[in-house]
């Protein structure tokens, strides 16, 4: 779940409801330069790993004012250590999510825990 909140006049704002591995709620409110920004930054209060955002991209899938858009995202820790798969043996250190929706904010979040999740369960 999250809520935001944005204007000409004010600073956008997020509020974000994750549920975690425990099964507990966790709940944190963040402010940024625009609508994705602030999501992110209250996803990275919950999750409390220090990650980069390398790549964000965002297309139109239909057309129109209602248009689906399907957003892509790709992270890596802060600390630069190498990940090795366990199953191939690769050694990678960026993790990809995807998200789509007709609110290109929550694609965006669904992209961004989908990279997270990968990341933190590699």
């Amino acid at each position: 779940n999250m809520q935001v909140t944005s204007g000409t006049l004010g600073l956008s704002t997020a509020t974000v409801k994750l549920v975690g591995v425990d099964g507990k709620e966790h709940v944190a409110c963040a402010v940024g330069t625009g609508l994705v920004d602030s999501a992110y930054k209250a996803v990275d209060v919950i999750v409390n790993v220090p990650v980069t955002l390398l790549e964000y991209s965002m297309n139109a899938v239909t057309e129109g004012i209602d248009a689906i858009a399907t957003t892509r995202v790709v992270i890596r820790g802060e600390s630069n250590q190498m990940f090795t798969h366990a199953l191939t043996g690769e050694t990678i250190q960026t993790f990809s999510g995807t998200g789509a929706g007709m609110d290109i904010v929550v694609s965006s979040v669904e992209a961004y825990i989908g990279a997270l999740n990968k990341m933190l369960g590699f």
